[in-house]
């Protein structure tokens, strides 16, 4: 970008000003600073010109300074919000692998499911044990003691399968 040379009057002054900015950017600051500067001579006729760019000037830089500090926040906070967006995009993968490991333990739990009904199917099928109704006004009878039922020695293959169906495998984890 070629250098500009802008002729510039501020308050009686004139000055030549080199910038890379176009000249109507640079002449619109040159307005802002004569008219800061005639605020300032408005209102108390005893300031010089000098004295008021003085004090114009230390107004525009403490506007540029809590200019640069509003930046420096929002700078902070978006890279705060960044940092919160990408945990959130972690624990939202680390929640879709969670959906995909659950989804294949219901199909390996559907697959026995499955496994288990067929074998049941080859089973002689077992009628109920229906416990008979007792009549109104029957004598309660009380339990005879010593005639508990001895507990089986194994398992069977049915209660096996049942009592894996529900514990949790170390390779699935």
């Amino acid at each position: 970008m070629s250098r500009n040379r802008v002729r510039l009057n501020i308050c009686g002054c004139e000055c030549v000003i080199g910038s890379d900015d176009s000249e109507s950017y640079v002449r619109s600051l040159g307005e802002q600073v004569e008219k800061a500067i005639e605020d300032i001579t408005g209102k108390n006729e005893r300031v010089s010109i000098t004295m008021a760019a003085i004090i114009t000037a230390l107004r525009f830089c403490d506007e540029a300074q809590k200019a640069a500090g509003g930046a420096d926040n929002l700078r902070s906070q978006i890279k705060d919000y960044l940092e919160d967006a990408s945990h959130a995009r972690m624990e939202a993968e680390e929640a879709k692998r969670e959906v995909e490991r659950l989804k294949q333990e219901i199909q390996t739990l559907r697959g026995r499911l499955a496994e288990n009904k067929g074998h049941e199917k080859d089973k002689p099928h077992e009628e109920p044990r229906v416990q008979k109704p007792i009549a109104v006004g029957a004598p309660v009878q009380k339990p005879q003691a010593g005639s508990y039922s001895r507990v089986q020695e194994g398992t069977t293959a049915e209660q096996e399968d049942f009592i894996n169906f529900f514990e949790k495998k170390n390779d699935e984890l």
